[in-house]
């Protein structure tokens, strides 16, 4: 598992440059950051270039697309009227990726991935497939949303629940 695991600014700048679901690493500190802009600058730019010389005589491609939900993991104990952060973020991915490949999802839109979010309070749900670039495509997204949520709440216990927020109000 990448949970917990580090890897150092030069693994980072030697990588491949293929992109791809962040496998594990530490933020560097602003003034670590600094001396590296430029290169970070140029890397973008330069993969940009790449992929559009690639891309750019495609034509009547068949488009496909997905969409990924952030849910932020809370623990609510009533009695005390107090909501805190979970963080159970990895164990959580770990189950719900684990009955992933044990599930039937040939009804269910090809099933979901789970992936580890930024903080260890936080989970990303994905498709497991794209949507294809039909018109009958935009009627899956909102039963695959439905379907990863209904399947995030399996897991959790019942005084966990799963918001889709941007930050936690009581973080500082």
């Amino acid at each position: 598992s990448f949970v917990g695991s580090a890897i150092s600014l030069a693994e980072v700048l030697s990588s491949s440059g293929s992109m791809g679901p962040l496998q594990g690493g530490l933020p560097l500190s602003w003034k670590d950051t600094v001396p590296q802009s430029r290169y970070i600058r140029e890397a973008g730019v330069r993969q940009f270039l790449s992929t559009y010389r690639r891309v750019k005589d495609i034509e009547n491609d068949r488009l496909f697309y997905g969409d990924e939900i952030e849910y932020s993991l809370v623990k609510v104990d009533e009695q005390k009227r107090e909501v805190r952060i979970s963080l159970r973020g990895g164990e959580v991915m770990e189950e719900l990726n684990r009955r992933e490949t044990n599930a039937d999802n040939r009804k269910s839109y090809g099933g979901c991935t789970w992936h580890q979010e930024y903080g260890s309070w936080m989970l990303e749900g994905t498709p497991a497939m794209p949507f294809g670039g039909y018109t009958s495509s935009l009627l899956q997204v909102e039963h695959s949303m439905r379907l990863r949520r209904a399947r995030l709440y399996t897991v959790l216990p019942e005084d966990e629940i799963a918001p889709t927020m941007v930050i936690f109000p009581l973080m500082g």
